[in-house]
């Protein structure tokens, strides 16, 4: 038996301190916030795809069958965990030569463990259009075609180029109020404003589809799926912001989702089993800590 079943046979439960990532296996710990009796208002992550990709201590590669359990047992802590009015924030990708896995997870959390799929939002890493097809007041002139975004290409007689990835909006109920305005845009063409009973000020919501690239960098990634910032970001932003809330990242990598609550002023926790990766989120925290003096108050 290790120390910690022993601790917790004994009545030991370790205080969790909010604002810290942890060196700990998600399920574990999420048994340690159901004795402490500790509720998520949101929960954002990217596990990981599955794709062979080099992470340092986990291992990748798994049967299908395997990772689609493991990942339906994680999610059965997760609902435990979220408060009756949470939101549950899952990114994952499918891959070429698999594209329906994101779905059958999306199946057996729903049938399986009782979630409802909530919103599917689109994450659009790349994009690519012809200068025709945009409006006049985008200021796209003379060009054949426009790309942005990060594209990464796959050499394939057989399948495209992956640009998206899936980000499944998961509630207890399907019926969560969410904040669309906080995540929302402005009106391109401003006469909507008042032509609809719904647009009283130049805001609308984001939609489901969120256009959000990979920073440009020069050199190798911390960590092989990264995602932007942006991303749980806007997550938390659709969900809503508000006092005290708590914001958990199961896998929280190098950091981005603590990077996300920080930057809009709201607690995180989260898990990591690579301590490297905890070094480099934390390195990460504190240089933007030091250059944002805001947030030092």
């Amino acid at each position: 038996m290790d120390q910690h079943h022993s601790n917790c046979e004994k009545g030991y439960k370790p205080l969790i301190n909010l604002n810290q990532i942890y060196n700990e296996d998600c399920c574990a710990f999420m048994d340690r916030l159901s004795a402490q009796k500790i509720l998520l208002d949101v929960i954002v992550t990217s596990p990981p795809y599955n794709m062979n990709k080099e992470y340092r201590s986990y291992r990748d590669n798994r049967n299908e069958e395997d990772y689609l359990t493991w990942l339906e047992n994680v999610c059965r802590k997760i609902k435990v965990g979220l408060k009756k009015d949470g939101s549950f924030f899952l990114n994952i990708a499918g891959r070429p030569s698999d594209s329906a896995l994101p779905f059958k997870l999306v199946t057996r959390l729903t049938d399986n463990v009782g979630f409802k799929l909530q919103n599917t939002i689109h994450w659009i890493k790349s994009i690519s259009f012809d200068s025709e097809d945009v409006g006049k007041k985008n200021g796209i002139h003379n060009n054949d075609n426009v790309s942005i975004g990060h594209f990464k290409p796959i050499v394939s007689a057989r399948y495209l180029s992956d640009l998206h990835e899936y980000i499944f909006h998961f509630t207890k109920t399907g019926n969560v109020k969410i904040d669309k305005l906080q995540a929302g845009v402005t009106y391109q063409d401003k006469s909507n404003i008042g032509r609809w009973k719904t647009a009283i000020e130049d805001k609308r919501d984001r939609g489901n589809v969120w256009f959000i690239p990979y920073p440009t960098i020069q050199q190798s990634r911390p960590h092989p799926a990264v995602f932007p910032v942006k991303l749980p970001e806007r997550c938390i932003e659709l969900h809503g912001t508000r006092e005290n809330m708590l914001v958990y990242d199961p896998f929280m990598g190098v950091g981005s989702t603590a990077l996300a609550c920080i930057h809009l002023k709201v607690n995180y926790i989260g898990t990591e089993i690579d301590p490297q990766y905890i070094a480099i989120a934390n390195q990460r925290i504190t240089a933007y800590i030091q250059t944002n003096p805001s947030l030092r108050e």
